[in-house]
């Protein structure tokens, strides 16, 4: 039989052109961009709580770790396979430039004026003492943690990025498309080993009745940081998969190969899942391989979907980056509750409380990246 991705250079250049262009705006990833969007203001907003009114506390519990969580991963996985798509027909040099200042650009801007607002409006200057003691470690950790704030995604998306580049590079020099897809699995198994790994580190402590080394504190601090880099290495390997295989078979046509790909990620997706729930003391972190092969399995589903979006759909997909960088003002910062009008509040009508909550927090979020896109020097951040 056949390998379905043995392809030499001349069956490459009788891929369908046609497809290709009528699917350069990817359509499915709007559904992805602004169901997620919605779904990290609902995280932060505190719209699950609802469920936990209704006395459902493991309901909450399932849509923090495996809806909203599965967000950063998405984006990772579409900002990922649009990079190596786009490589493919322009420049890698001037492309990687291009798109690795705009992302330093991004992190830069957003983490200064988060920052500075949240030393203004909330703690003033006693938020120095959050980054004190000044020290080498002290000042990495702010870096890769986005000024300890939800842009880590920033500084993760400017690693990844590079290390995608180089992956491109290395496989221009391969010219058999089968062995550089037999490299990406491979590379992608030893990175889901290393998250593994985070995964098991509570459990090796446990196990060994926590009598660890200095070494072994290390790695388990890293492994319990929610802003480690690290956590989102397979999906280099993922959306580079992805493309690989996107090149070579149609993904709206009906392809067996596909539907088996389907099948065996919607399986790990759910074995990981079922085994992190049973193992796991905490859900609430990045290191968990049920995030990378759910995100990967959305990311082949946006590919084969052939509903189109419709115009709100689009609207907020447009606005997704602006959404996630302005909510976090209003949640994090801006937010302030009077404790006698919250209660009275609460105690009327919690429900109503937290749903309104929410939807003030997403509506300011839009209304506020909608002004942004509209104002000239302040649109390239949104």
């Amino acid at each position: 039989m056949q390998n379905p991705f043995n392809f030499n250079q001349s069956n490459q250049n009788k891929i369908n052109n046609n497809f290709r262009e009528t699917t350069q705006k990817f359509e499915g990833f709007d559904f992805l961009r602004a169901i997620f969007a919605i779904a990290i203001v609902a995280d932060h907003a505190g719209l699950f709580s609802i469920v936990t009114i209704q006395g459902l506390t493991s309901g909450t519990d399932i849509l923090y770790a495996n809806f909203s969580y599965i967000a950063v991963p998405v984006f990772f996985q579409i900002s990922l396979f649009l990079f190596y798509f786009k490589s493919k027909t322009v420049e890698l040099e001037k492309f990687f430039q291009k798109r690795i200042v705009k992302l330093i650009n991004l992190y830069l801007f957003w983490v200064f004026v988060f920052t500075l607002s949240k030393t203004l409006f909330t703690k003033g200057l006693n938020s120095i003492n959050d980054f004190a003691p000044f020290s080498l470690r002290s000042i990495i950790e702010f870096i890769i943690s986005g000024g300890n704030s939800p842009f880590y995604f920033f500084f993760s998306l400017i690693l990844i990025t590079a290390l995608a580049t180089l992956v491109i590079f290395f496989y221009q020099k391969i010219a058999n498309n089968f062995l550089k897809l037999v490299i990406s699995y491979c590379l992608l198994f030893l990175s889901c080993l290393l998250i593994l790994s985070f995964s098991l580190t509570d459990l090796i402590l446990d196990f060994i009745n926590g009598q660890e080394s200095s070494v072994m504190k290390a790695i388990s601090n890293i492994a319990r940081w929610n802003y480690n880099p690290l956590n989102f290495l397979p999906y280099i390997f993922t959306a580079s998969i992805t493309v690989q295989e996107f090149y070579h078979i149609n993904p709206q046509e009906k392809h067996p190969h596909l539907k088996k790909k389907l099948w065996g990620l919607f399986c790990l997706f759910l074995i990981f899942t079922l085994l992190e729930w049973f193992l796991l003391k905490n859900l609430i972190h990045y290191s968990r391989l049920s995030l990378v092969f759910g995100s990967w399995l959305l990311l082949y589903l946006a590919l084969i979907s052939k509903q189109r979006p419709n115009y709100a759909i689009r609207f907020v997909s447009n606005l997704s980056l602006g959404i996630y960088a302005t909510h976090l003002f209003i949640t994090h910062i801006f937010w302030i509750e009077s404790p006698n009008f919250t209660n009275v509040v609460f105690d009327v009508s919690p429900r109503l409380y937290v749903v309104a909550r929410f939807l003030i927090v997403l509506g300011a979020s839009i209304a506020m990246t909608y002004l942004l896109k509209k104002t000239k020097f302040l649109n390239k951040f949104v």
